[in-house]
């Protein structure tokens, strides 16, 4: 049996909050699963906001939680380990967009 397609194991990461995305970037970079260099810039100004750090999105992003619209929330921490950092480089992607 071989590993999912990564495109259809992931969630939508393009209709992930801002609040969501600061969150996983947070975990993601605890977990060294993205570069802390290209992620701080994009949370900096994410998490000057307010209504992002208040957001029950960040708090679960900061478990390693994805929460896309309309979808069933996706675990970094329960996915393989080659989609791990794959997911944490695309909610960083999603994350300049917000920047």
């Amino acid at each position: 049996m071989s590993a999912a397609p990564i495109p259809s194991a992931l969630p939508d990461i393009n209709s992930i909050s801002a609040a969501n995305a600061a969150g996983v970037l947070r975990y993601c970079v605890s977990k060294q699963l993205v570069s802390s260099t290209s992620a701080d810039l994009v949370l900096q100004t994410l998490t000057t906001k307010r209504s992002v750090l208040n957001s029950p999105d960040y708090s679960s992003g900061q478990q390693g939680r994805i929460l896309p619209a309309g979808g069933k929330a996706f675990s970094i921490e329960e996915a393989p380990s080659y989609l791990q950092s794959r997911a944490c480089d695309l909610v960083l992607s999603r994350a300049q967009q917000f920047h």
